[in-house]
């Protein structure tokens, strides 16, 4: 998300007369590093996560071939951080055998793929091209998956919360950077994943969310993400519904005073589609 931000930050501040196709190429080229490294990471979390189910039942199905075990553990205390652990490979097969909550066999194939890409790129053999859209996508099928019980924009505001800048106090442009986030990600997304992954039907119209809106840093933001829509489709609906703070609000349809606006979504007297104050001269 931070390489995307940085490309578009050039686009919008223009950092060079034009930006060519061919230097947008070069550019994602050169993020190559950032988003392997970034694939790895979702790979190694995944793995984890399967580990972290199959101990619920118990730790020691993670144990692998006694053949690999230390040769002192058969006389003497060895840390169970010492033992060779189940393949990756295995992970799903154990988890199933062992889990109620069993993975599917598109888990399983997804599994694989997120396997077999992470092993090309340590080993150098023709990793392929991970693109912005390949990484959120892989990140949002893992916690669709195996991380259902929280939502991806709300696991995004949480790492916010507690990044290594709250730790100094400053997290006035948490829910700034989020709400970036997640539209960036919708922006890649095609309508079916928007739908199935984060709820947003790229085919109706969004609103900004007031609560977000008024939760913010707008000391220097002046354009506003559009997040929430409403939870009927009807012309006369008032009720929106965030997908990032995952609230409720209900709303006047009136028409916006400023020219050329075509909102007619207002909250406390914000139009949800421009943000003007309504009766501003």
């Amino acid at each position: 998300m931070q390489a995307v931000h940085d490309y578009n930050n050039a686009i919008y501040y223009k950092l060079t007369d034009e930006i060519s196709k061919e230097s947008t190429k070069e550019y994602w080229r050169r993020s190559q590093p950032m988003l392997t490294n970034s694939f790895i990471l979702i790979q190694q979390g995944i793995e984890l996560a399967l580990k972290g189910r199959i101990s619920l039942v118990s730790p020691f199905l993670l144990i692998g071939d006694p053949k690999e075990w230390p040769n002192r553990a058969a006389t003497e205390s060895v840390s169970f951080g010492e033992f060779h652990s189940l393949d990756a490979a295995s992970l799903v097969k154990i988890h199933n055998a062992v889990s109620t909550a069993h993975l599917d066999g598109a888990f399983s194939e997804f599994w694989m793929r997120v396997r077999t890409d992470r092993n090309k790129i340590m080993h150098s053999s023709a990793p392929g091209y991970f693109d912005p859209p390949r990484v959120v996508l892989t990140v949002l099928e893992a916690i669709d998956s195996l991380f259902s019980e929280e939502s991806w924009p709300q696991r995004l505001l949480k790492f916010e919360h507690e990044s290594k800048f709250a730790a100094l106090g400053d997290t006035d442009d948490a829910l700034n950077i989020v709400m970036r986030e997640i539209s960036d990600a919708l922006s890649m997304l095609k309508p079916s994943e928007a739908l199935r992954f984060l709820k947003f039907d790229k085919d109706r119209r969004a609103y900004v969310c007031p609560h977000c809106y008024s939760q913010a840093n707008r000391d220097w933001q002046d354009d506003w993400q559009h997040l929430a829509q409403f939870t009927e489709k009807k012309p006369a609906a008032t009720n929106l519904l965030c997908i990032l703070c995952e609230r409720t609000t209900e709303v006047e349809r009136i028409s916006c005073d400023r020219d050329g606006c075509p909102g007619d979504v207002i909250s406390e007297g914000i139009c949800l589609t421009c943000t003007r104050s309504q009766g501003d001269t």
